[in-house]
């Protein structure tokens, strides 16, 4: 009977983990250090039953030191061609980001990339960045979902995010800001602006732009690519965000980064 409540003791121990949006990660291959780069041999893909294995490997990341990095995997085998997705976890198991594209990642690990044309530009990697504190380390773990035997330089780089929307006032002229996080909220404050917002973004994110009347106001102002421009004088806070939380970009043209203007000029 020991077997039968050992392999119910883990039965259930698999559940947890599946409800807590946890996962079991492999032998760590490696460690890649913030500010480094290592090269990962990946296995192929394999077929069975009618799903699609990916060949995985996982390195761990330490960090050192606090603040934003930026990760990103480059093929050198298939380069164009490559299927490649990267799941960035905790030290609990628990999935932080994912990457989707080159240009955007996002928060549920069921997004894959599998679907995806490759880009025809100088090929920036699969990429998502992520926040931690010194002493933290997190586990990145890097699937393959070619038929084909990959080779892929994994970095790990600090970066500085953008600086617009945490919190300083806005009362006219333009802003430039870029969602770079899963969850990142830009706050401004318009507690002084009168005239006209515009809100202006070409991604493949869907991000929003909030006009608050009061810190207390449960339904703002929706802006969004489409409809983009509003009388903001009785406003007092904006704050621009994905909509649905689970996606993110980069501070590039057509990923996560958006422009606000405040004028004079009438809206449409």
């Amino acid at each position: 009977m020991g077997w039968i409540t050992r392999g119910v003791v883990l039965g259930l121990a698999v559940l947890a983990l599946g409800a807590c949006n946890l996962q079991a990660t492999p032998p760590v291959s490696g460690e890649l250090p913030v500010g480094g780069w290592v090269i990962a041999p990946l296995p192929e893909a394999q077929e069975s039953g009618g799903e699609l294995r990916p060949g995985v490997r996982v390195y761990r990341i330490p960090l050192a030191q606090g603040g934003a990095v930026r990760v990103s995997a480059v093929s050198a085998d298939l380069q164009g061609r490559a299927r490649l997705r990267l799941v960035l976890l905790d030290d609990r198991g628990v999935v932080q980001a994912v990457s989707v594209a080159r240009h955007y990642f996002a928060a549920r690990q069921e997004l894959a990339p599998l679907s995806l044309r490759p880009q025809i530009t100088s090929d920036p990697g699969y990429r998502l960045n992520f926040k931690g504190q010194g002493g933290q380390v997190f586990y990145l773990r890097v699937e393959n979902y070619a038929l084909s035997p990959d080779q892929v330089t994994l970095y790990a780089e600090p970066f500085i995010p953008n600086p617009a929307g945490n919190g300083e006032a806005f009362a006219s002229g333009s802003r430039q800001g870029a969602i770079e996080f899963v969850g990142e909220f830009d706050r401004y404050d318009v507690s002084t602006a009168t005239g006209y917002l515009r809100f202006t973004y070409s991604g493949p994110l869907d991000l929003v732009a909030l006009l608050y009347f009061s810190p207390q106001d449960p339904s703002p102002l929706v802006l969004d690519p489409v409809v983009n421009c509003a009388d903001i004088s009785p406003t007092t806070l904006l704050v621009v965000r994905d909509r649905g939380q689970a996606r993110a970009g980069f501070d590039e043209e057509n990923s996560g980064r958006y422009r606000l203007e405040i004028s004079s000029n009438p809206c449409p």
